[in-house]
């Protein structure tokens, strides 16, 4: 299997995208991510996909909570700012933050913030699998218009908001 006929069949799988942020070391650290998904409603999970070669990913490791934020379509700029390494150091300068309950930055006007506490990681080829346990969901109240990775482009849905 050719690991480029792999990506380019993965680049027709749109997906939404979220941010994931944590606190360590003193420090806010983020990184934009589209492999998230819900695990289980009881306990209330879900897990996040994350190369081991991602600024984030030792950070991740150490953390005590993390945060997935669901971006809207209007937080492209922000995507585009922390999906870019150059911009590392002004990241969380884009943006309302906010602590939830257990610390970890949260993007105001997200469509939604989900806190977590670490539960299990597990390492496969280049990534490590994340699972955490959702210990709140905040809501924003943003008009439901998410922010979706396609074909290497943000996009955002065409022709489902009238339906």
């Amino acid at each position: 299997m050719d690991p480029n006929d792999f990506k380019s069949g993965m680049r027709r799988l749109a997906a939404g995208v979220s941010l994931v942020t944590c606190e360590a070391g003193n420090a806010r650290h983020g990184l934009i991510a589209t492999a998230v998904t819900s695990l289980s409603a009881e306990p209330p999970s879900l897990l996040i996909c994350v190369n081991a070669s991602a600024s984030i990913h030792e950070h991740l490791s150490e953390a005590r909570s993390f945060c997935v934020n669901v971006l809207s379509r209007g937080q492209q700029d922000v995507a585009m700012r922390f999906a870019t390494p150059r911009d590392r150091e002004t990241r969380f300068e884009m943006g309302e933050w906010s602590a939830l309950e257990t610390g970890a930055p949260a993007l105001r006007g997200a469509q939604v913030s989900f806190d977590c506490r670490p539960a299990q990681k597990s390492s496969f080829g280049t990534h490590t699998i994340f699972i955490g346990e959702v210990v709140a969901v905040t809501d924003w109240g943003s008009p439901s218009d998410p922010l979706l990775y396609h074909d290497g482009k943000f996009a955002g849905l065409t022709g489902a908001e009238h339906a």
